[in-house]
C-alpha cells in the first residue's frame, strides 16, 4: 500500500468495523484492529487486507477481484497460520473471509492433508445492484440529504455490487460519489475512503487512473496519516498518563503497553 491503512483502520476501525462485518453477514464487537504487515514476509505478496479481532474469533477479510485459486488458497492459510502465532494470545478461532467481486455467496475448502481441511468463506454482494444504489446516494447528496452510517459504508463498496462498468470504472464513480458529499465526518470519512484506497491499490492497474482517484480520494496523503496519528498520540497518552497516575514507572508501561519509551517520557514530563 502507498499510504499507511493499518493506522487509518486501527484508528476508526473499532468504530465502523462492526457496519462492514455487518453487511457482510458477520457479527462481534471489534475488540483490536490487528496490523496486516509483517516484517518477515514480503508485505506486497503477503499482506491480509484487513484483521478483526472480536469477542471469541479473529476475523481475516479479504477483497478479491478474481476467483479464488489454488495459489490464494494456500496464501489463505499461510496468514491464519501467520496471524495464529503472532497475534492469538487468547487462541480464539480464526476465520478466512472473502469479499468477492466475482463469485457467489460459498465455502471453499483448501485440503491439506486428509485429516485437516481450511474453510475459505466467500461472500458476494451482487444481490445489490450497484448502479442504482449509487443513483440514490447522488440523488441524496444533490438533496443535502443525510446519509446513514451503513448507507456510507455500502458507498465505499459499490465496486463488490453488480454494476454495468469494469472494476477500474466503477471504483472511480464511487470515489467521484464519496468526494461529492458534504460535511463528510472526518472518522467515518477516513474509513471509507481508506477501503476505497486500498481497493485502488489492488485493483486499479492502470497507473494514470490509479494516481488520478489517489488524489481525488486524498491528495496529500500525509494529511489523512497526521490525523490519524493524532488520534492514536490521544489515546496513549491517556493510557500512559492512567498508568502513571497508578505508581507504574516508565519502563513498566511500555513493557505492558508496547507505546515507545520515549513517547512515554515526554507525556510523563508535559502532563
Amino acid at each position: 500500500m502507498k499510504f499507511h491503512e493499518d493506522l487509518i483502520f486501527k484508528n476508526v476501525g473499532q468504530k465502523f468495523g462492526p457496519t462492514l462485518l455487518k453487511i457482510m453477514n458477520l457479527k462481534g464487537e471489534i475488540k483490536e484492529i490487528h496490523q496486516t504487515e509483517f516484517s518477515i514476509l514480503d508485505p506486497k505478496i503477503y499482506k491480509p487486507d484487513l484483521v478483526f479481532e472480536v469477542e471469541n474469533q479473529i476475523f481475516i477479510i479479504e477483497f478479491q477481484s478474481s476467483y479464488v485459486d489454488i495459489d490464494d488458497e494456500k496464501r489463505f492459510r499461510l496468514y491464519t497460520a501467520l496471524i495464529d502465532h503472532l497475534k492469538n494470545e487468547y487462541n480464539k478461532e480464526i476465520e478466512l473471509h472473502v469479499l468477492s467481486t466475482t463469485e457467489k455467496e460459498k465455502t471453499k475448502v483448501y485440503k491439506i492433508n486428509k485429516d485437516s481441511s481450511f474453510p475459505i468463506y466467500i461472500h458476494s454482494l451482487h444481490n445489490h445492484d450497484g448502479n442504482q444504489f449509487l443513483n440514490m446516494i447522488n440523488y441524496k447528496i444533490e438533496n443535502k440529504e443525510v446519509l446513514g452510517k451503513e448507507e456510507l459504508v455500502k458507498l465505499s463498496l459499490v465496486p463488490f455490487m453488480k454494476t454495468n462498468e469494469n472494476i477500474e470504472e466503477i471504483i472511480l464513480k464511487t470515489a467521484i460519489t464519496i468526494t461529492n458529499i458534504d460535511n463528510l465526518n472526518n472518522d467515518i470519512g477516513q474509513f471509507i475512503k481508506g477501503i476505497e484506497l486500498l481497493l485502488t491499490d489492488k485493483f486499479v492497474e492502470t497507473e494514470n487512473l490509479n494516481m488520478t482517484i489517489r488524489n481525488l480520494l486524498g491528495g496529500n496523503m500525509k494529511i489523512v496519516e497526521d490525523y490519524a496519528q493524532d488520534k492514536v498520540n490521544e489515546k496513549e497518552r491517556e493510557i500512559v498518563i492512567n498508568m502513571y497516575n497508578k505508581g507504574l514507572d516508565e519502563v513498566k508501561i511500555s513493557d505492558l503497553t508496547g507505546i515507545n519509551i520515549n513517547f512515554i517520557k515526554k507525556t510523563i514530563l508535559s502532563k
